[in-house]
């Protein structure tokens, strides 16, 4: 995931875009809060924050793939 760390504000929308030739998720680490489909290559998936906080993510088929939303 690119930026592996993104700084944003409350009821900001953050947009992931699948850019690579294999499937990816975006789960959350905890709780349910970020929940994608199986992404293919040019899905997307967007989620808007209303929440403070720091949101960790993965992808579950490439567990190693992580990434950190900062809201605040």
């Amino acid at each position: 995931f690119s930026p592996a760390t993104l700084s944003i504000k409350a009821g900001d929308t953050v947009i992931w875009t699948n850019k690579d030739s294999a499937s990816h998720t975006v789960t959350s680490d905890s709780g349910s809060e970020l929940d994608s489909a199986l992404l293919a290559k040019g899905q997307t998936y967007s989620h808007t924050f209303n929440s403070k906080g720091e949101f960790n993510y993965y992808c579950t088929l490439h567990p190693y793939m992580k990434g950190e939303i900062i809201v605040s």
